[in-house]
């Protein structure tokens, strides 16, 4: 029936449709509000609908769009949501994929579109109950779309020509940048549930092609702000739509869309990811177990053989049991225990106190640092992973067959790595009587190998015409550095590594004899290399030029050689001095230990006129 336009039955019919509408969009919006006040009034709080898209409040929240207003809301307390559907089906309605027999919807999902499993805020966690925490679970809808197998290397391609799809990839997108394995971006049909007949009908030319769907990132392809499209899906998987492309991902430019209705191309189901603990770093679930006042959630840790070394701020300290609890339940079963760092590296043993997070209460551990194997008990031993590159790099500057001294030899990564790899002969002192027995079961146990496998590591590094020695003793450094002249054969290099004091015993030098004539002293002058801390000088202290850290490490070298004695006010800048003595100064940045104090390795050669200078002789120079 038809009516003229401006009569009565016209006017009215307009109107009833008009009041339609708007009782319809009025009794949803009534329901959402009175199901959002009543969970909220439970709480005996009132929760109000979070309008913004801020990243971080909206990480786990839900995107819902009426089909009467078209307006998104989304809230952070994904519980509400119980109260609007009745069943499984409503839920699939509301994310869009729906399913009544053979008709199936498909359309582009906002990426924070998550499980509808509710949020309980009183859940509080702990060691024990963490993997429960409802957070940890969440499943992101991608869009896909549908390509022939022959040309994902083209679409897909990473060299210096990309492909036309790589910045649309579901890969780019944060949730998935650190979870292993990593997404697989190219899925079969099959497994995604796709009716391939149903997609190619008999009829359709790409009958006898292999099809694949790619995964996309809703925000590359859609906006973080787009409303869903729905298209049915028996429309979008037309051969050559390309309005229906354009409709679907609109955020490609015409040239792209081009290029894949070209391809046959066609738009394919909202895939669902489930992402569980189990697949994210162990960075992204601290962020979720832990209080936001305590972020960032600890990043760095040592791992020591089987042990996890942390090293807490004050802030993270409560949560500790917690932390450790994660990492060790990430590792295993690589890793056995998590132990937490207290107080600094301290006493005549360079050892600290350490507080057991997670896993047995086993310390002894066992590694392998560039081809030699060590056991030692991290509680009795002091070992710092970090510095593997620095002993290789100082045994770069090491001559096959040298004779080499360790002051402060701990367990001895550094004593066996110079006998096996260079056959030096190495004297080695601890005054830590552990480090000293490890120290020597390593050397023993490593050279045994090294003799067995006929002079090598057996993967061809090692090789010399020198045998290795190796002499570990028990005492204090000072005597032991003083009485190295008195070895047969003198050492070239002297490694000092103890960089709380090791600058207080340089004056053990003064014993070594000034040798005339040509021997091993005079011929090849020994190295000291010896590790210091240092700070930077504050410029608003004084009027004196400000000297960097390696400067000031250098003169504390030079003080500890050279004492200046009664001088009103210590002298800067004293590399000059030692190098006019001829010891050939070098100093260089190892690792930072805390915000502007740092480890520096000061390296120089220990001359007669130096000698002369530190027995108090006044020599001209």
């Amino acid at each position: 029936m038809q009516y003229h336009k401006g009569s009565f039955f016209h006017r009215s019919f307009i109107n009833r449709g008009i009041i339609k509408r708007r009782v319809t969009t009025f009794m949803v919006l009534s329901i959402l509000s009175r199901s959002l006040r009543s969970a909220s009034a439970a709480k005996g709080q009132w929760k109000t609908i979070d309008h913004s898209f801020d990243r971080q409040k909206t990480k786990r929240s839900l995107a819902f769009t009426t089909s009467f207003t078209k307006i998104p809301i989304r809230t952070n307390h994904d519980n509400l949501f119980s109260n609007w559907f009745q069943n499984d089906d409503d839920r699939r309605a509301a994310l869009g994929v729906l399913s009544r027999g053979r008709q199936k919807l498909g359309f582009c999902s906002n990426r924070f579109m998550t499980n509808f499993s509710g949020i309980d805020e009183t859940f509080t966690v702990d060691e024990h109950n963490w993997k429960n925490h409802p957070s940890l679970t969440e499943t992101i809808y991608l869009p896909t779309i549908i390509v022939p197998s022959e040309h994902l290397h083209s679409l897909l391609s990473q060299g210096t020509q990309k492909g036309i799809l790589v910045p649309f990839l579901a890969t780019k997108m944060e949730e998935l940048e650190s979870i292993h394995p990593r997404l697989k971006v190219v899925q079969d049909l099959e497994r995604l549930g796709v009716d391939v007949e149903y997609i190619l009908p008999k009829a359709d030319n790409l009958n006898n092609i292999s099809l694949k769907a790619i995964l996309l990132d809703p925000d590359s392809v859609c906006g973080k702000q787009h409303t869903q499209t729905m298209v049915p899906l028996e429309d979008a998987v037309t051969a050559g739509s390309k309005d229906i492309l354009a409709k679907v991902f609109p955020l490609m430019s015409d040239q792209i869309i081009n290029q894949l209705v070209a391809i046959s191309a066609r738009q394919g189901p909202i895939v669902p990811i489930k992402l569980t603990y189990d697949q994210q770093s162990i960075q992204h679930i601290l962020e979720i177990l832990l209080p936001r006042e305590v972020h960032p959630a600890p990043t760095g840790f040592e791992q020591i053989g089987h042990v996890i070394h942390l090293n807490l701020k004050s802030h993270h300290e409560p949560y500790k049991k917690l932390i450790g609890s994660v990492i060790l339940d990430r590792l295993s079963p690589k890793v056995k225990t998590v132990v937490n760092k207290i107080g600094e590296v301290s006493g005549p043993y360079r050892v600290y106190d350490m507080d057991l997070l997670a896993g047995i209460p086993d310390t002894v551990v066992q590694l392998n640092e560039d081809g030699v194997s060590l056991e030692f008990d991290l509680k009795k031993v002091y070992w710092c992973t970090r510095l593997s590159g620095e002993r290789k790099r100082l045994l770069e500057e090491i001559q096959p067959g040298d004779v080499v001294a360790d002051a402060f030899c701990g367990a001895g990564a550094f004593v066996v790595q110079a006998a096996m790899k260079l056959g030096c002969t190495v004297y080695a002192n601890d005054l830590n009587p552990d480090a000293v027995r490890y120290c020597r079961e390593n050397a023993k146990r490593n050279l045994k190998r090294f003799i067995n496998n006929g002079g090598s590591h057996g993967d061809g590094e090692g090789d010399t015409n020198f045998k290795p020695k190796v002499e570990v003793s028990c005492g204090d450094a000072f005597d032991f550095i003083q009485n190295l002249c008195t070895l047969e054969n003198p050492p070239q290099h002297v490694v000092m590594n103890f960089p709380l004091e090791s600058t207080s015993f340089l004056g053990a030098l003064r014993w070594w004899p000034v040798l005339e004539g040509k021997n091993t002293m005079q011929v090849r002058k020994p190295t000291i290399h010896l590790y210091t801390f240092a700070r930077g000088d504050d410029p608003e202290m004084d009027n004196l030029p400000p000297r960097d850290a390696l400067e000031v490490a250098v003169d504390l070298v030079a003080e500890g050689l050279v004492p200046e004695g009664g001088a009103i006010k210590a002298t800067r800048y004293r590399r000059s001095f030692l190098n006019k003595l001829g010891c050939d100064v070098k100093a260089r940045e190892v690792r930072d230990v805390a915000p502007g104090k740092v480890v520096i390795c000061v390296s120089f050669k220990v001359t007669n006129t130096l000698l002369r200078i530190m027995q108090g002789d006044f020599v001209d120079f």
